[in-house]
């Protein structure tokens, strides 16, 4: 049984993910669920420029991009206040080595989906995101 937010319509999450399959099925579970989806965004330029122009509650952030590590996002993320988990394959000795994953929960990858929706589920019931 997906555990679902207590009113999934009230909740938006960014996707950010680099691999068009996999943001994908991130994206089809995530609707699946009930959530609204804000990418995937592929790239640290198309994940900023989502987070200044739409309103979201959280984000499953991949931490290897083409270009690099979505450091930089993470950053924005916690400056924003905005309640995230991060989706790798690396061990949390590689992670912890960015500053910004730092303390951040690792949900891994692949990610079944039961465990992507109780991370989500436990991150927007904590933050009393969307109306708690």
């Amino acid at each position: 049984m997906r555990p679902a937010p207590p009113n999934p319509k009230a909740f938006t999450i960014l996707v950010v993910e680099d691999e068009f399959l996999i943001g994908l099925e991130l994206v089809d579970v995530l609707e699946g669920a009930g959530y609204a989806v804000l990418g995937p965004a592929p790239t640290v330029n198309a994940a900023l420029t989502l987070m200044e122009q739409t309103a979201f509650d959280a984000c499953i952030l991949d931490v290897s991009l083409r270009e690099g590590d979505s450091g930089p996002v993470a950053e924005a993320l916690k400056a924003k206040g905005v309640p995230f988990v991060l989706s790798s394959a690396y061990e949390r000795a590689t992670l912890d080595k960015v500053p910004a994953f730092r303390d951040v929960p690792n949900i891994g990858k692949p990610n079944p989906p039961h465990e992507v929706l109780a991370a989500l589920a436990a991150m927007t019931e904590d933050r009393g995101v969307g109306g708690h």
